[in-house]
């Protein structure tokens, strides 16, 4: 852990910083499943105050990442079946649909920024999680932007910041071969987009999405 009190180029409220540095470290698998978060023992590895630590792992319990053990403090929960089940429910409901709205609305500039996000992946190293998650969620916003609905953009964007999602999204990109498999997934979604096919476009976005969360799932136990 980084000691979080002597950054004081990062401006932003110590409390968000917490919380950030935990929550990164268990999606990066850095905290393993089962590790134990005692607040007086993080405190001090961050170089910050209990209250920061409280407030973090309080708000970490309440997403799913750890659990308030009496006597042990938190542990980091595992990332189960049910999670990524649950998350990829709710994910193609809401991205298929975007996905359908936005088909026939994609002008010359998306998609030379969908080719533009593609590039950006294909010339990063797999290895680079934090970087390809970043791409991916860019590249995914970008496809089903023009389906002009604020509200469905939104939700998605919290979906997706969601710190279940990006657990599940880094645990998949780890998998060999998934990066190059999600690069050419994501050059038949730009054919699909470019030829305004609605049909083939909605059903490779639900390709896409149980290709990705069930290879997660089973990485995990079982499939989604």
């Amino acid at each position: 852990m980084r000691e979080l009190g002597k950054s004081p180029r990062d401006t932003r409220p110590l409390p968000v910083r917490v919380y950030e540095e935990l929550r990164d470290l268990i999606v990066s698998g850095e905290l393993a499943a089962d590790a134990q978060l005692i607040q007086e023992q993080v405190a001090e590895s961050l170089g910050v105050s209990r209250t920061p630590v409280r407030d973090a792992l309080n708000r970490l319990a309440h997403e799913g990442l750890v659990t308030w053990l009496p006597g042990r403090g938190y542990l980091v929960n595992p990332l189960t079946p049910k999670d990524v089940t649950e998350v990829y429910q709710v994910r193609r409901i809401l991205e298929t649909e975007a996905a359908r709205l936005a088909c026939g609305r994609h002008d010359a500039v998306s998609l030379a920024r969908l080719d533009n996000l593609i590039d950006q992946m294909t010339a990063r190293d797999a290895d680079d999680t934090a970087a390809m998650f970043d791409l991916n969620h860019q590249f995914h916003r970008a496809l089903v932007q023009p389906c002009d609905n604020e509200l469905l953009l939104k939700m998605l964007d919290t979906l997706w910041d969601h710190p279940v999602n990006r657990r599940i999204t880094r645990s998949y990109l780890h998998t060999a071969g998934s990066a190059q498999a999600m690069v050419d997934e994501h050059r038949e979604l730009v054919a699909a987009a470019a030829a305004a096919d609605e049909e083939r476009l909605v059903a490779l976005t639900a390709e896409h999405l149980l290709s990705g969360y069930d290879e997660a799932a089973r990485d995990v136990g079982a499939p989604a």
